[in-house]
């Protein structure tokens, strides 16, 4: 059996464990920039906010239903589903992190005890340590146990768990569900399926595998074969490198002039070769993009980018931002107004490979040294402490977060003072 802890409504219950005061009030978080809604509480979407939706279009909406909303604070949210992890992983020893508010958990062994009991336990101690309230769905393949937390949280949801232990609860669980709501298949995928008579997950558990594979894909053979009970995709213990590390954020006003891109994009590319060693990789090759606002129907487009090669792979801050400087003086061009730049790091490889080149020296051993020590002091005292010139101080560049809540698990002057 495979579980699957889902965090409800995440974003905004973070921002409720901090501030009581917003319980049973409707909670949405913006975009970066504030530009949309990115997530609601259940009071929110009952309201008939969707996702995705520009914050122009539910300004009334704010006013005439007192909504309190929130700048996206992912410093608070990654620190919290640190913490909520931790106590998972309490209750389960095989934990696969799937993202930033779900973990599939093997409850292999649970049927030697009162499997619901200890399902429950672990769900009402995990919502009741954290402040976080969170439901499990439990099935025998992880795309069950997906239609099993749907389930826990449209119908059982003050109880917060379901498991799909018997046949029947199977064959209900997928007429119930619409094929669009089967994990992995999206909106192009539905319309296609739907033209071959295939509306229910049930519809689809009915399909041949091998019709499915040789028509849409091998991924969609595996999701037939789960929905009937069939595990074909197991839990990942160990998460796998990224091939690709990227970082790319819009500008919280238009930028013009070079020289304030630039800083913006040495910080991104300090961000994304910090996770590069997180990863303990390397990285070959940078890309660099810029980006005007695509959906202005006034100002000029223009959306360049640009690939390049390292001399050596490499994880080095200050010869990555070099390089990524260099890549955007090549792109840079005047007249535009700019809204996003970006970097994303590529033929990212093992840290212990050893390729060279004849024609560019280069002390490994020196940097790493360095590099190591900057990330000791970092670590130790605060992001950025020990920063590259080129990072700069100012950032008028910044994103819009004109409603940020504090950061209060990771930032000493923002912990709550009870009096």
């Amino acid at each position: 059996m495979i579980g699957i802890i889902d965090c409800n409504n995440f974003y905004a219950s973070c921002e409720r464990v901090f501030n009581p005061a917003l319980r049973d009030v409707p909670v949405i978080i913006y975009s970066n920039n504030d530009g949309a809604v990115i997530a609601r509480s259940e009071e929110a979407k009952a309201l008939g906010i969707g996702m995705a939706v520009p914050m122009f279009e539910v300004k009334r909406l704010i006013k005439l239903h007192n909504i309190q909303g929130f700048s996206s604070n992912y410093t608070l949210y990654g620190d919290m589903s640190k913490r909520i992890k931790t106590i998972i992983r309490t209750f389960f020893k095989n934990v696969e992190d799937y993202s930033i508010d779900e973990s599939f958990v093997d409850c292999k062994g649970l049927e030697y005890r009162n499997c619901f009991d200890y399902i429950k336990t672990a769900r009402d101690k995990i919502t009741t340590w954290s402040g976080v309230p969170v439901s499990i769905g439990v099935a025998e393949t992880k795309t069950l146990a997906k239609l099993a937390n749907r389930i826990a949280k449209k119908q059982y949801r003050s109880i917060g768990v379901y498991i799909i232990d018997s046949e029947e609860k199977r064959l209900a669980a997928l007429k119930s569900t619409a094929i669009n709501d089967v994990w992995g298949i999206g909106g192009r995928i539905t319309k296609r399926l739907n033209t071959k008579g295939i509306y229910t997950a049930y519809d689809l558990s009915l399909i041949d595998p091998d019709w499915a594979k040789a028509n849409f894909s091998v991924v969609l053979q595996r999701t037939v074969y789960e929905l009937r009970g069939v595990l074909c995709i197991p839990l990942e213990l160990i998460p796998p490198g990224k091939q690709n590390i990227a970082s790319q954020k819009s500008f919280g006003i238009y930028q013009t002039e070079f020289e304030p891109m630039a800083e913006a994009l040495a910080n991104y590319t300090a961000r994304v070769a910090e996770k590069l060693r997180r990863q303990h990789c390397v990285a070959g090759g940078i890309e660099i993009w810029l980006g005007t606002n695509n959906f202005s129907k006034t100002d000029k487009q223009y959306f360049p980018s640009i690939h390049t090669v390292c001399d050596v792979p490499t994880d080095y801050t200050p010869y990555l931002i070099k390089r990524a400087i260099i890549g955007l003086k090549k792109i840079y061009r005047k007249g535009y107004l700019y809204k996003r730049v970006g970097v994303m790091l590529t033929d990212v490889r093992n840290a212990n490979d050893g390729t060279l080149n004849m024609f560019s020296f280069h002390n490994r051993q020196k940097e790493i040294t360095v590099i190591r020590q900057i990330d000791r002091i970092n670590r130790l005292n605060g992001r950025d402490t020990v920063r590259f010139a080129q990072q700069g101080f100012t950032a008028d560049w910044r994103m819009k977060q004109e409603s940020l809540s504090g950061f209060f698990t990771t930032r000493l002057s923002d912990i709550i003072e009870i009096k």
